[in-house]
């Protein structure tokens, strides 16, 4: 399983933790396109991969998410590639399990 990330964003280099897990883990929905529009790009403010311990931290994440004109897109994504950590699309790790029984992959996920 590749490093989790700490920061999020397109323009860091290969070796970065975030683009790892893009490379790394096995993408069933490889359409990244929105990306380039989330509201995190590129924010170092913002814990959206916290340590354990550290939950707390996610609520002003999810927060962030509420008006990102990507949310739904970055959701679908991360239920469909069963992204393992983070806060994507305004949800934790455990609420996406939720969503998707773990026997499943690669699903395409339609909110």
């Amino acid at each position: 399983m590749p490093k989790k990330p700490t920061t999020t964003g397109l323009n860091l280099g290969e070796n970065d933790p975030y683009m790892q897990l893009l490379n790394d883990h096995r993408l069933y929905d490889n359409d990244m396109v929105w990306m380039e529009y989330a509201k995190c790009k590129g924010r170092t403010d913002i814990t959206f991969f916290p340590e354990p311990g550290e939950s707390h931290l996610m609520v002003n994440a999810k927060k962030f998410c509420n008006d990102c004109p990507v949310r739904e897109r970055c959701l679908r994504w991360a239920i469909s590639n069963q992204i393992p950590y983070g806060v994507w699309g305004g949800q934790s790790a455990n609420e996406r399990k939720k969503v998707l029984p773990n026997n499943i992959k690669g699903v395409t996920i339609n909110l």
